[in-house]
């Protein structure tokens, strides 16, 4: 006298969860093995300099960028930065000369640093779309800043100016 099942109210459900059964098992389950190969013109970047950027007076954010050579034309910069501030949005650019000359001619402006990652807000790496650059950086009298606002919070001398601390050949 169980009001909730009787013998016409099983057999559709029965009937449902046998059919749910029949379509779940029939179904292939083959496992793919991933495909580990490059496309073409892709792979990895291996030929780079890498440069310390170190905190400026009352500042506690540092880190380093590092120059790829993708291509002839092509150089690939990437930054990572540490103690950078949730919400804040730094600049940074490449300017002519030592950092103790203190010159303000930006040379390359580069993108816009999340504080909440420490690197470019848009892109991993930003692209210098310029013939030899990677070839001539060593050759550069440069550095480059990271300001808050118009305050520089951490900097580094590259090219002629400092040796990198990590690089490829």
């Amino acid at each position: 006298m169980n009001r909730y099942f009787n013998k016409r109210s099983i057999f559709p459900l029965l009937g449902l969860l046998l059919s749910a059964v029949v379509f779940l098992s029939s179904c292939e389950q083959n496992k793919y093995e991933p495909n580990l190969s490059v496309a073409p013109g892709g792979g990895t970047v291996t030929t780079y300099k890498s440069y310390t950027l170190t905190s400026a007076t009352g500042a506690t954010v540092y880190g380093r960028v590092v120059f790829y050579k993708y291509n002839s034309s092509i150089t690939l910069v990437e930054m990572g930065l540490y103690n950078t501030t949730l919400g804040t949005s730094y600049t940074s650019s490449i300017y002519q000369g030592k950092l103790a000359d203190k010159l303000t001619t930006a040379l390359k402006p580069l993108d816009a640093i999340s504080g909440a990652t420490g690197s470019f807000s848009s892109n991993k790496y930003f692209t210098i779309n310029e013939a030899g650059f990677y070839d001539k950086l060593a050759t550069y009298s440069a550095n480059v800043k990271i300001l808050s606002g118009t305050t520089v919070v951490a900097s580094g001398d590259i090219g002629a100016n400092a040796a990198p601390v990590a690089q490829s050949n």
